[in-house]
C-alpha cells in the first residue's frame, strides 16, 4: 500500500499519468462518484454565503423573470 505522504502522492500521480486512457477515465469516474457529496455540499456552502452576502427579495426575482420573458418575447418577432 501506497502511503499518503507527499511522497506517496506523488507516486499515485505518477502511476495514473502512466495508465492507458481507458484506465485514467475508470480513476476520474471513481473520484468524481467518492467526492460528488463534499463538492456538492461545498457549492451549496457557497451559494449560501452568496444569499446572506447578497439578498433579494421575492419582488426582485419576479421583476427579473419578467423583464427576461420579455426580451424573449420580443426576440421571437
Amino acid at each position: 500500500m501506497l502511503k499518503t505522504s507527499d511522497s506517496g502522492l506523488n507516486e499515485i500521480k505518477k502511476a495514473v499519468k502512466s495508465l492507458p486512457v481507458k484506465k485514467k477515465i475508470e480513476v476520474l469516474t471513481m473520484l468524481e462518484k467518492e467526492l460528488f457529496a463534499a463538492r456538492f455540499k461545498s457549492l451549496l456552502k457557497e451559494f449560501r454565503e452568496s444569499a446572506r452576502k447578497y439578498p433579494i427579495t421575492i419582488e426582485e426575482i419576479t421583476g427579473e423573470v419578467e423583464s427576461v420573458r420579455q426580451r424573449r418575447y420580443e426576440n421571437r418577432n
